[in-house]
């Protein structure tokens, strides 16, 4: 049994286009353990310009003040909780041509030398290699791989680009688009995505780590 992280990026919970398609998925999941984390409702830490200096005293063995450490003892944790997983799945609306303001926090939080990475002969080694990620990312417009409007991807795009970063390459990705306009355009994608969480489910392997 492999334990799964969904992060789901979605303030619209149940009324999500990309959480309804995950659903079917988790119920095809059945015999795995798969926490939520709905991001909208995290308690996520700020990252400011203070957080930034703190980020840099720490690394540099400067002293910074109790707020600031505890700050990134609570991050520090969140990079814990998320490489104890043995696999992801992130449920990702597309806004404004890229992703919630919410999921690039989390990212921006955990994605740090020394926490989700290292530093190897000035090269970038990511610390969440050898695992799987499975993406149900939706948009409002039909833009899609290959198709004509795919230069306005910045979601897709930067999801697999971050997760490769972080050593994850072993990537899935569901669509759900286009989520707005006739009913009939809005039901077919759905039956689109729910068609690619079957067939992904009919060959999916996920072992737990040792």
């Amino acid at each position: 049994m492999a334990r799964l992280l969904h992060i789901d990026a979605s303030p619209r919970g149940a009324r999500s286009r990309s959480n309804m398609v995950a659903d079917r998925l988790i119920a095809g999941l059945a015999g795995h353990d798969i926490e939520r984390l709905a991001l909208f409702d995290a308690d996520l830490p700020a990252f400011d310009g203070a957080a930034i200096e703190g980020r840099y005293a720490l690394i540099e063995g400067r002293p910074v003040d109790e707020a600031v450490r505890a700050d990134w003892a609570a991050i520090g944790r969140m990079v814990d909780h998320f490489l104890s997983f043995d696999g992801w799945l992130l449920t990702v609306p597309m806004w404004n041509f890229g992703i919630p303001y919410r999921l690039k926090h989390y990212i921006d939080l955990i994605t740090q030398p020394g926490l989700a990475f290292r530093v190897v002969d000035g090269q970038g080694e990511g610390l969440a290699a050898g695992r799987r990620a499975i993406l149900v990312t939706s948009g409002a417009l039909d833009i899609r791989p290959g198709g004509p409007m795919a230069a306005y991807d910045f979601q897709l795009a930067y999801l697999r680009t971050w997760l490769g970063f972080i050593g994850v390459t072993d990537v899935d990705a569901i669509h759900v688009r286009p989520t707005y306009g006739d009913e009939a355009s809005v039901a077919a994608a759905m039956d689109r995505a729910y068609a690619e969480v079957d067939a992904l489910l009919s060959g999916l392997s996920l072992p737990a780590r040792v």
